[in-house]
């Protein structure tokens, strides 16, 4: 199934590919890279199709995009994105023959911060929404990332990496040491959209991958 939507915007649309299996399959959830401002859900699922396991490969908005529409901030609209399409499959897991229970996330670089939000982050699960989607789970299974972004926040980017300057447009900022000035001011957005922030015991098994 291609470009099946799961929100308005014309990115909020994911392909599906299904593993041939008499019960429920396992599923891998990617998220391309492209630092949120290009890249497209394009991928090769058959290594995990021949082995039972479905892909579905998401677009999402991009941080343009959420200028555009006056998101704050503007990362908010890939992430929550990522977040969404998660739920949709869950929401077909009977039509499409998904174990809704085993759902594992992947990519690379903004796709692989998308996934480590995802999988740090507690259930964003609305079970009293209206919205029979919004009352599915966001929590993965597991996920494998590569080149993820773990962290939003520049003081914890400078320190690591002194000469860091990568990552302001999440914030609608020129540049980094314009989201270091007005740190505090961000905070709440920064711990916020940060995956690192949200990492607890509770959390799936991970494997991060680094070149």
């Amino acid at each position: 199934l291609r470009d099946v939507p799961y929100g308005k915007h014309p990115r909020q649309v994911l392909d599906f590919y299904p593993a041939k299996s008499d019960k429920p399959t396992p599923v891998v959830f990617y998220i391309h890279g492209g630092g949120w401002q290009g890249g497209d859900k394009k991928t090769n699922a058959k290594p995990f199709n021949d082995k039972g396991i479905s892909v579905v490969a998401i677009n999402y908005r991009y941080v343009r995009n959420g200028v555009e529409e006056k998101v704050e901030p503007p990362v908010k609209a890939p992430l929550e994105d990522a977040a969404r399409a998660l739920q949709f499959i869950r929401s077909k897991a009977a039509d499409w023959n998904l174990d809704k229970t085993r759902i594992g996330a992947t990519g690379g670089s903004a796709g692989g911060c998308s996934s480590l939000w995802l999988a740090f982050h507690d259930d964003m699960a609305d079970p009293k929404s209206d919205d029979p989607i919004a009352r599915e789970s966001t929590r993965l299974f597991c996920a494998a990332v590569n080149g993820a972004q773990v962290s939003l926040d520049p003081k914890e980017l400078r320190e690591w990496m002194p000469n860091y300057g990568y990552g302001a447009h999440a914030f609608g900022m020129p540049n980094l040491n314009a989201v270091l000035e007005n740190r505090e001011k961000l905070l709440k957005w920064i711990e916020e959209y940060s995956p690192m922030a949200h990492a607890s015991k509770d959390d799936p098994p991970l494997a991060l991958f680094y070149g």
